[in-house]
């Protein structure tokens, strides 16, 4: 079956309510995926996305297709970095006037230097957010991943992942969903991103953990494709078996040094 596209205009619906919001940068082969979860007359946006003016207009566009941003009232960053959440200020103008804006605490420290009004609000893992229609979100900490305060959110409704890091992937091309040549992909964006096996291991662990109390029928990555359930078998052993931190090995090749 060929695999589903997404392109500048139209807003994806990848579970009930969940809207995929991609951004494909193709010079870098690379993607930006924010992700809309509309319930009810609320909606929650999780990593709202780049400043750059063609990267918002493409994002800004989409959230019209499905909703009107006042009924935004939760902007949810997974961690600081400027290519999921440096629009936030932009968003903080248009979404509800009483909108949340909720990060895991280490990432608040960075998060002001992004010019919001609203005051963040510090995630801990285990935590919840609950809007709609009752529809909850529970966040799960995976430090070092590849930041301190990194975390993925778990949907109970629709028992998908949003994996933050976790699961991205390098693509030169803007694919939904993860294919056969993904676990390639996956592998050269984790190698290059991630400096700590013992990171990873926890990250995949608890995935596995929240797998197997709750279920995961979809993983939505912040960057490359989103994958199915029948597929993150393959994708977690893949990154069980992934060598990461390469460059460090690299340059104490070069220099002469001996790492324990």
């Amino acid at each position: 079956m060929a695999n589903e596209m997404y392109d500048a205009d139209k807003p994806i619906e990848v579970a009930k309510g969940v809207f995929h919001m991609g951004v494909q940068d193709k010079s870098n082969s690379f993607s930006n995926i924010p992700y809309l979860i509309v319930d009810g007359d609320e909606a929650a946006f999780i990593d709202p996305g780049s400043m750059r003016p063609e990267f918002f207009a493409t994002v800004l566009r989409k959230v019209h297709a499905v909703i009107n941003p006042r009924k935004i009232k939760h902007l949810i960053v997974q961690h600081q970095d400027p290519d999921l959440c440096a629009a936030l200020p932009f968003y903080e103008k248009i979404v509800s006037h009483d909108v949340r804006i909720s990060c895991p605490l280490e990432a608040k420290v960075l998060m002001q230097h992004y010019g919001t009004v609203t005051p963040v609000t510090p995630l801990d893992d285990g935590d919840t957010i609950t809007f709609g229609n009752g529809r909850t979100l529970v966040f799960a900490m995976i430090p070092y991943c590849h930041f301190i305060g990194n975390m993925v959110t778990y949907d109970v409704k629709t028992k998908t992942v949003f994996s933050s890091d976790a699961f991205g992937g390098f693509t030169g091309a803007n694919n939904l969903y993860a294919d056969k040549d993904y676990p390639v992909q996956l592998t050269a964006f984790l190698g290059q991103y991630l400096g700590s096996k013992r990171a990873l291991e926890y990250a995949l662990k608890r995935l596995e953990k929240l797998n197997k109390t709750h279920g995961i029928d979809l993983i939505c990555p912040q960057h490359g494709c989103v994958i199915k359930k029948e597929q993150i078998p393959v994708y977690i052993e893949a990154a069980h078996a992934l060598t990461v931190g390469g460059e460090v090995e690299a340059l104490a090749a070069k220099h002469g040094i001996t790492l324990d």
